[in-house]
């Protein structure tokens, strides 16, 4: 095992953890931002359908408070953590 695998191998690992956790709690805040605006239906609806809802509530309260809130960048951030583990496994796979 080269180093550019352990390298690759070990960014993508740690960049999947991180994104699996933050999903879990950016989805837990959904449902909790859409049963305060919205009520019950809404926040049954978000744990339903969780990608949706993440991005229909990412636009609502964006457009209605800022992108720059804690919500919005953390999602933003969720993003992001995808394209590292994409990044780590192309470090990993470069030679083959």
């Amino acid at each position: 095992m080269s180093v550019r695998e352990i390298v690759g191998g070990g960014l993508m690992g740690l960049a999947w953890i991180a994104a699996s956790i933050l999903g879990l709690v950016i989805h837990i805040w959904t449902i909790v931002i859409a049963f305060s605006v919205s009520g019950l239906f809404a926040a049954v609806l978000t744990l339903i359908f969780p990608v949706l809802s993440e991005i229909y509530w990412f636009f609502k309260v964006g457009s209605n408070v800022s992108f720059s809130t804690t919500y919005c960048v953390s999602i933003m951030a969720y993003v992001g953590l995808f394209g590292v583990v994409f990044l780590g496994a192309m470090i990993a796979r470069r030679g083959d």
